[in-house]
C-alpha cells in the first residue's frame, strides 16, 4: 500500500471543506462510470453529501497545502463499512487511493470492514483487490437498482 506524500494532509473534514466534495464526488463518479451517458447534476451530489455525510458516518478528507480537497472517503465506523472512497479525477494513480485504504486498514477499522462496488465498476473492483479486499455477496443497491458486490477486508492476523 502507499504512504502520504509529505505535502497532503489527512484529516476529518470541516464544514468549510463540504462545497468541494460534491463536484469531487460527481466528477470522480463519472470517470469511474463512463458507460453512464448522463451525470446527475451538481445539486443531486450536494444534497447527497448534505444528507449522507454526517452521522452515524464520519468524512475524512486528503488535502494539499492549498486547502484543496484531492480525495475523501465516508465510513460508518460503528458498522465498519465504507460507504465512499474518491479520488479527484486529476489526482488519480498517484496512490492516494491506496493511501486512504491503509490508514483504514491501520487505523480506523483494523478489525476489518467492508464496502459495496458497482459490479460494472472493474476499476474499482481490481483496485480494492490489489489493496488485499475479497468479494462476497452480490446483490442491488437498494435506492438505484445497480448491481454490486460486497467487499471485505480482514486482517491478516485473523486469516492464520
Amino acid at each position: 500500500m502507499s504512504r502520504l506524500p509529505h505535502t497532503l494532509t489527512l484529516r476529518p473534514a470541516t464544514p468549510q471543506d463540504f462545497p468541494q466534495l460534491a463536484p469531487l464526488w460527481r466528477d470522480a463518479w463519472a470517470s469511474a462510470n463512463p458507460a453512464v451517458s448522463t451525470v446527475a447534476p451538481l445539486s443531486h451530489w450536494a444534497a447527497r453529501v448534505d444528507a449522507e455525510f454526517g452521522p452515524p458516518c464520519s468524512t475524512t478528507v486528503l488535502v494539499d497545502q492549498g486547502h484543496t480537497v484531492r480525495a475523501f472517503m465516508v465510513l460508518d465506523r460503528a458498522q465498519a463499512h465504507l460507504h465512499q472512497l474518491f479520488v479527484a479525477p486529476g489526482a488519480q494513480g498517484q496512490g492516494l487511493g491506496a493511501a486512504l485504504v491503509q490508514q483504514l486498514c491501520e487505523q480506523l477499522c483494523p478489525q476489518g470492514w467492508t464496502l459495496h462496488v458497482a459490479t460494472t465498476n472493474v476499476r474499482a473492483r481490481r483496485f480494492y483487490a490489489r489493496c488485499g479486499l475479497v468479494e462476497a455477496v452480490v446483490d442491488r443497491h437498494p435506492g438505484t437498482g445497480r448491481e454490486r458486490v460486497l467487499c471485505r477486508w480482514v486482517p491478516p492476523s485473523a486469516l492464520r
